[in-house]
């Protein structure tokens, strides 16, 4: 079976997130999306809602592949909906998850907590990359600085040691983990 990175990212962290994963991997990698663009106040909703989002159809089987990597944005201390949505109906077994996110205490195992109920199995590893790391200190832990917080390819630098530490963790002996 093949490796493969499954991401989500309304604003593009993740997806930068997964390009830098992808190149130190060498796997492939796909993006979950939605039917239709989501707005801002959409994610409001779909939180206190619990809605499920529309997702557009994959173009290939998800169950051709393991183990696989998802990334998606933590919304309120939850997976962001559609990747929610897609890790229910796909029901995978042999996975890990990071994020880029925020930032919070407790936060991995909330996460973690989450996938389990979810899918059938645990995640092999659950890692968290905080974006308040990247902020002056007078920035940290303000929602209007880290939700407007937009990634670059010399951050993931920064990350470098959590990124090559969840590589070990989600593929185990692989020697996948590349500078």
């Amino acid at each position: 079976m093949k490796l493969l990175i499954l991401y989500y990212s309304h604003s593009g962290n993740n997806e930068k997130l997964a390009v830098e994963l992808q190149e130190r991997i060498g796997c492939d990698k796909y993006e979950v999306k939605e039917k239709k663009k989501r707005k801002d106040i959409s994610i409001f909703f779909d939180f206190l809602l619990k809605r499920n989002s529309r997702l557009a159809p994959i173009e290939f089987d998800v169950s051709e592949y393991g183990p696989v990597i998802l990334l998606a944005p933590i919304w309120a201390g939850k997976i962001a909906a559609p990747m929610r949505t897609f890790i229910k109906r796909e029901k995978l077994t042999d996975y890990s998850f990071i994020t880029l996110c925020s930032g919070a205490d407790g936060q991995r195992e909330k996460i973690a907590s989450e996938l389990a109920t979810l899918t059938p199995e645990k995640p092999t590893a659950v890692a968290e990359l905080w974006i308040n790391n990247l902020l002056p200190e007078e920035q940290r832990n303000k929602i209007k600085y880290t939700s407007s917080f937009r990634v670059e390819k010399q951050h993931m630098q920064q990350f470098d040691a959590e990124i090559k530490s969840f590589i070990e963790m989600a593929l185990p002996g692989s020697g996948k983990v590349r500078d």
